[in-house]
């Protein structure tokens, strides 16, 4: 996700980011610096990079702000899903709308509205 969010324009400064080795980093030194790890590095006279690895709601908001994507969590609490999670993508430029499937948490309901929304801008 985060190399997707990357080519989509995504450049908004954040404490975690994947190496070169794909593995999820913290901010470097004692300080916590929000950073655009999505700079380009050197490493052994060839191009690399790293990609910031932002927290779920940092991507909601990007997404709202920068691409017109309102993403809404809701609870289904009618028929047969009582109590699970699922979220509603809607495009603020025309007011169209999609719902993801039902999911057990709302981490899991926002990652997946996030993924079928870059699914749309890609």
């Amino acid at each position: 996700m985060a190399r997707q969010l990357w080519k989509l324009g995504f450049r908004e400064p954040t404490l975690c980011y994947y190496d070169l080795d794909g593995e999820l980093r913290n901010a470097e030194g004692d300080t916590l610096e929000l950073k655009d790890y999505n700079a380009p590095k050197k490493t052994r006279g060839r191009g690399a990079r790293c990609y910031s690895a932002p927290a779920l709601s940092v991507v909601q908001d990007w997404l709202r702000r920068k691409k017109h994507l309102e993403l809404l969590v809701c609870r289904d609490t009618f028929f047969h899903n009582a109590g699970d999670y699922y979220c509603r993508i809607i495009r603020l430029s025309d007011g169209l709308s999609r719902d993801t499937h039902p999911r057990k948490s709302y981490d899991q309901a926002l990652t997946d509205g996030i993924r079928q929304a870059l699914a749309l801008l890609s």
